[in-house]
This record gives C-alpha cells, sequence and structure tokens, in this order.
C-alpha cells in the first residue's frame, strides 16, 4: 500500500485481495489515525475500535475502510478476536473471573475452534464437539459462554452479521445437592482439630461465611460488643479484594458459637492485631486455603471416621442448620451474602427436617 499526501488529504493505492483500490481521503483530525494508514495490517485493525468506526462513519464513501469492514470476518480467526474480547474486558474482571476464563479458552476453545475464521464458525459444530466430551453441563456450559462472549464482541464491534454461538443451546446441568455435617459430626470434627484450626473451622460452620471471606476477616471488622461482623475484605489467591457482589458486602450477627470462636483465638498463641484468623506456621496472613484442606481438614475427617466433604459444606451446614431451626429464610440469606431468598429456597429446602 502506497500513501501520497495531497492538499487536504491522501491518495491511498491499495490492494485487497488481488483487486487494486485507488482514492482520495480527506485528512482525519487525528493524527492517530494518520499514522495507522501506513500499513495493511493497520487498515484490517482499524476496524475494531470505536474511534475508527467512528472515522468510517465520516467518510462513508472510503471504498477502502468499506472493503476492510467486509473482510474482517475473512481475516480473523476465533483465536484472534480471543484476544481482542479478553484485551477490552479483562479490567472489569475479578481474577478468578480472568482464571476461570482462560482455564476454559486454553483446554477447550483454543484447541478446537481457535485455528477457524469467525465466519467459518457454526453452532453445529461446538454441539458436535460437546457431545463426544465426558465433561459436566456445567463445563460445557462455562466454555459455550466463553465462546458465546468472543462472538458477541465481535458482532457489537460490526465484524460479523450475527453471533453464531446464540444458537447453542444450554446444556442440562446436574445439581449437586450439599451435604451438610450432622450435629454429630460437627462435634466431632471440632473436638479433633487443635487450635487456631478447631476455633476457624468453627466460626465458618456458625457463620456460613464463604472460604474467602473467612481468610480476609480483620479484627477492625468485629464487634463483639454488639455481636456484629462487617464482611468487607475477600482474600483470593493470595490478593485481598473487595467481596465479588455488593450483597456480600453486609453485616451478619455472631451467634454464641461463632463468638465463642473468636473469643478463643483472642486468649490464644495465635491472636493477630489485624487479620481474625492467621497461619499458625508462618504468623502471617493465609494467602490460599488449599493447604488448610489438604492438611488439616480432610487428615481428620479421615482419622476420625467422618465422610470426607470439602470445607465449603460448612457453608451449607450453617444455612441448613438454621433453617432446621426455624430462622428466616430473608434472615439467612443477608447473613450468607444471597440477594433474596431464593437461592436458599432451591438449595436447601429439603433439609428443613433432616438435620
Amino acid at each position: 500500500m502506497a500513501v501520497k499526501e495531497v492538499k487536504n488529504g491522501y491518495v491511498i493505492d491499495f490492494t485487497i485481495e488481488h483487486q487494486r483500490y485507488r482514492e482520495t481521503i480527506p485528512a482525519p483530525h487525528s493524527k492517530t489515525i494518520e499514522k495507522k494508514l501506513g500499513d495493511q495490517e493497520a487498515i484490517y485493525k482499524m476496524a475494531i475500535t470505536i474511534n475508527e468506526k467512528s472515522y468510517l462513519d465520516k467518510y462513508p464513501n472510503s471504498k477502502i475502510l468499506q472493503k476492510a469492514f467486509r473482510c474482517e470476518s475473512d481475516f480473523f480467526t476465533i483465536d484472534q478476536y480471543s484476544s481482542i474480547w479478553f484485551q477490552q474486558k479483562q479490567r472489569n474482571w475479578s481474577h478468578t473471573t480472568i482464571r476461570g476464563y482462560s482455564q476454559k479458552y486454553n483446554s477447550y476453545i483454543k484447541p478446537n475452534f481457535g485455528h477457524m475464521r469467525l465466519k467459518d464458525f457454526k453452532a453445529s459444530m461446538f454441539d458436535e464437539w460437546a457431545s463426544k466430551q465426558t465433561l459436566s453441563g456445567k463445563s460445557i456450559n462455562e466454555a459455550r459462554n466463553v465462546i458465546h462472549q468472543i462472538f458477541k464482541r465481535a458482532f457489537y464491534d460490526g465484524v460479523i452479521d450475527n453471533n453464531p454461538a446464540e444458537r447453542i443451546e444450554r446444556y442440562k446441568q446436574d445439581h449437586k445437592e450439599p451435604e451438610p455435617f450432622t450435629k454429630k459430626e460437627i462435634a466431632k470434627i471440632l473436638a479433633a482439630l487443635e487450635t487456631p484450626y478447631q476455633e476457624f473451622f468453627q466460626f465458618a460452620i456458625w457463620t456460613g461465611l464463604r472460604t474467602g471471606e473467612l481468610l480476609g476477616l480483620r479484627w477492625q471488622d468485629i464487634d463483639l460488643d454488639n455481636n456484629l461482623a462487617h464482611i468487607r475484605t475477600n482474600i483470593t489467591q493470595g490478593k485481598e479484594k473487595e467481596p465479588k457482589t455488593k450483597g456480600s458486602i453486609r453485616k451478619i450477627e455472631l451467634l454464641p458459637e461463632a463468638r465463642n470462636a473468636l473469643n478463643s483465638i483472642i486468649n490464644s498463641e495465635h491472636y493477630d492485631n489485624f487479620r481474625v484468623f492467621i497461619d499458625p506456621k508462618t504468623k502471617t496472613t493465609y494467602k490460599y486455603a488449599d493447604g488448610l484442606r489438604k492438611y488439616i481438614w480432610k487428615p481428620t475427617l479421615e482419622c476420625i471416621g467422618v465422610k470426607y466433604r470439602c470445607p465449603y459444606q460448612c457453608r451449607h451446614t450453617f444455612a441448613s442448620t438454621m433453617l432446621s431451626q426455624g430462622r428466616n429464610p430473608m434472615w439467612v440469606a443477608s447473613q450468607m451474602g444471597h440477594a433474596d431468598w431464593g437461592m436458599i429456597r432451591k438449595t436447601y429446602g429439603r433439609w428443613i427436617n433432616e438435620i
């Protein structure tokens, strides 16, 4: 491509798909656009940002830019446009969302569809791939969501005329029912744990906090005078952040068992003046909870003969126990950080009279 500056504009000599174009375009006001007219790849990339689209709107008779827009679906592969989507959106994502999208894309989308051009993809191709997998419905739906988001970005950018991923129906997901611990199991587990692990899991069982919320809890968030705790922080992958949703930033009531766990920590050698629960080995904030699961929780359950369930079942145990005691579902939802009690009714209803 050759660009020749003339009075009040440019003469552009350009070839796309063996077809030659030559036209005069008025000088753009933006120097950035002026620089981008320097090579063929830049012309293609012009089509993916709003500013360059407004340039096309301003000069609708530009044959070159019109051709570039029409050829984008020929030019971009799914893998190439995934990078555009990821770069544009990741700023608004949490660390766990970035990790989840990256894992699903690199494991399922890229090796199977990444090489394909946007225009060649059909919904039936995804369904054919899914039919051969042993993945759960949840994992397939997560992969579907990733490819849907990529095509949605391309559609919104005007690169494609429709989003073919919208034609992929969601797959049925097997609902895993919670397996809360019984009162006898709770007693056995807590009796077998030593301080400060005993206090950590006792507090988890009697507050229903998420694991990241337990790790991030600070003494400044605790109001012992009023038996309250303010949930304002969450630790995920070693990083402290605000909870993911507004509903997760909340005030919870401390039941006697939870308060007793805090009092025990205060009176132990494991008290830290900043974080409520610290790693007793390093005397610092827990960065990850997996060590607790592997080296404390799992061996303890095996030793006392309690069926293994992951630590997250402590949260389920709290909900089921509170409901079985006749607590208002709205109160339970508020304690757990749910926006309403619909999730409580759907997830825990059948255990109300069984715990």
